[in-house]
């Protein structure tokens, strides 16, 4: 049965009319083209879709788009273009988004605005001068020295106990810092919440608000879900809900420097930055997979280049590795269970996926694939 969806899907979308003319912008609806018709083997998709159904991969929807036209769709697990589900830390890379919004409108000075000129009336911080001090940059960059232990490497104890206090800005500032800002990378999803917390403070709107005013409008996100937490601010480091082709939108404006439709949505600068590496999580570390899957950070934006080697030893147990070459780089938001948002300038494509993968090594199976099968 899922076979057969597959091919209907793929099908359909090698029937298609070839796109030619007048560039377009899905911000309605996605139109969809044959592979061939955008330079791109068809055997590449096909052989990939085949590949996840024979593995059995737990992935429930892969998104292909090139020079902005859908050329391939899988969807399982009784999921469908229209399926919202929880996009995790992809979350992160929309807050860095609308950040980067609130700095081009004057909202927030710059990145280099420190926390004690933003957070005036927090009774928490205001005796704090280590907190004061945090950047926006360092939020951004997971470089805040904030003493959350929220991440992977303290099995989410963080989140579980944030998630159980009355109010979540004030509990991550009494945590107070272990480290002094910017010396030193600690994944933070408390850190990505105050900036949540920092766009509602600035511009006296829901995050939500904000997202639908400033970015989801342009775009055509019409159709999500976003948790808040006790105080009514969204999270900023998880919980938003989306389809696989609204992720796919965001990476298709910043495939496109921020533009959509003729319309400057993000400015160019702020992408740059974005997708530029300013913090290293595993130098000077053996073996990063025990830390963290990838070594270059952005701005809520992880960068391509540093796993490829020792991701390849994972690859004969997953079946693959027999086509594997070393790729330009490329960048990425990656969510909890293997949600991505592939950004690949090389080859004008975005890709996305929707997963449920239960061991944390095998959350880069989607890494592998989009390598082995569509850079290839």
């Amino acid at each position: 049965m899922l076979a057969k969806s597959i091919l209907i899907i793929f099908l359909g979308l090698c029937l298609s009319v070839p796109a030619f003319g007048k560039q377009y912008w899905p911000t309605i609806e996605w139109k969809t083209s044959s592979p061939h018709s955008q330079d791109f083997d068809p055997r590449s998709i096909s052989e990939m879709f085949e590949f996840i159904r024979k593995k059995q991969f737990p992935i429930d929807s892969v998104v292909i788009v090139k020079n902005g036209y859908l050329i391939g769709e899988f969807y399982s697990n009784n999921t469908n273009e229209h399926t919202l589900s929880n996009i995790y830390s992809v979350t992160k890379s929309f807050i860095s988004a609308l950040v980067g919004i609130a700095i081009d409108k004057g909202h927030i000075r710059s990145e280099k605005q420190r926390l004690g000129s933003i957070f005036l009336k927090n009774n928490v911080i205001k005796n704090n001068s280590k907190l004061k001090d945090i950047k926006v940059h360092n939020l951004l960059t997971m470089t805040s020295g904030l003493k959350t232990r929220d991440n992977h490497l303290s099995n989410y104890a963080g989140v579980f106990a944030l998630r159980n206090s009355k109010n979540w800005v004030d509990f991550i500032f009494s945590l107070g810092t272990e480290k002094k800002q910017g010396e030193y990378y600690n994944y933070s999803n408390g850190g990505s919440h105050i900036l949540a917390a920092i766009l509602a403070e600035i511009t006296e709107v829901s995050v939500e608000k904000y997202a639908e005013r400033h970015l989801f409008s342009y775009i055509g996100i019409k159709n999500y879900k976003w948790e808040k937490d006790p105080q009514g601010i969204n999270h900023g480091y998880s919980n938003l809900e989306l389809s696989a082709r609204d992720m796919a939108k965001l990476g298709l404006l910043y495939l496109n420097k921020g533009k959509w439709d003729q319309k400057q949505i993000i400015s160019s600068s702020w992408i740059e930055k974005s997708l530029k590496t300013h913090s290293y999580p595993n130098r000077g570390r053996f073996n990063p997979f025990k830390l963290y899957p990838f070594n270059g950070y952005g701005y809520q934006w992880w960068s391509s280049k540093t796993a490829w080697k020792a991701d390849l030893s994972y690859r004969k147990a997953w079946g693959m590795g027999n086509k594997s070459v070393e790729q330009p780089e490329y960048f990425l938001a990656l969510g909890y269970e293997g949600q991505y948002v592939f950004i690949l300038p090389d080859q004008n494509m975005v890709v996305t996926f929707k997963s449920q993968f239960e061991k944390a090594r095998d959350i880069l199976i989607p890494k592998a694939l989009v390598e082995e099968f569509l850079l290839n």
